[in-house]
C-alpha cells in the first residue's frame, strides 16, 4: 500500500517539478525566492535517504513514511506556489 502511495507521489513530485520550473523560467517573483530554497532543501533531503527497503527508522519512524511526508510537504509548497505566483489573487 505505501509502495504504491510512495509511487503516485513520485509522479506528482515530477510532473509538479516541470511545471514549477517552468513557472521559474516564465515569472521572475519575489515569493519564488521564498519557496525554491524550501523546494531544494526538501529535494536534498530525499535524496540522500536510504531505499525503504532497507528497514532503517529515523525518529521512529520508517524512512517509507518519512518520504511520503516530504513528497507531500514538497507537492503542497509547489501547488501553494503555483497558485500565489498568479497575477490575479493577493496570496503572500
Amino acid at each position: 500500500m505505501l509502495d504504491t502511495l510512495e509511487f503516485v507521489l513520485r509522479i506528482l513530485f515530477f510532473i509538479l517539478s516541470i511545471i514549477w520550473a517552468g513557472k521559474i523560467m516564465i515569472l521572475r517573483t519575489d515569493k519564488q525566492i521564498v519557496i525554491n530554497p524550501l523546494l531544494i532543501i526538501i529535494s536534498s533531503l530525499l535524496v540522500i535517504l536510504p531505499p525503504a527497503n532497507k528497514g532503517i527508522e529515523l525518529l521512529g519512524m520508517s524512512i517509507q513514511n518519512i518520504k511520503i511526508t516530504l513528497y507531500c510537504i514538497y507537492l503542497v509548497i509547489v501547488v501553494i506556489g503555483i497558485y500565489a505566483t498568479n497575477k490575479k489573487n493577493g496570496i503572500f
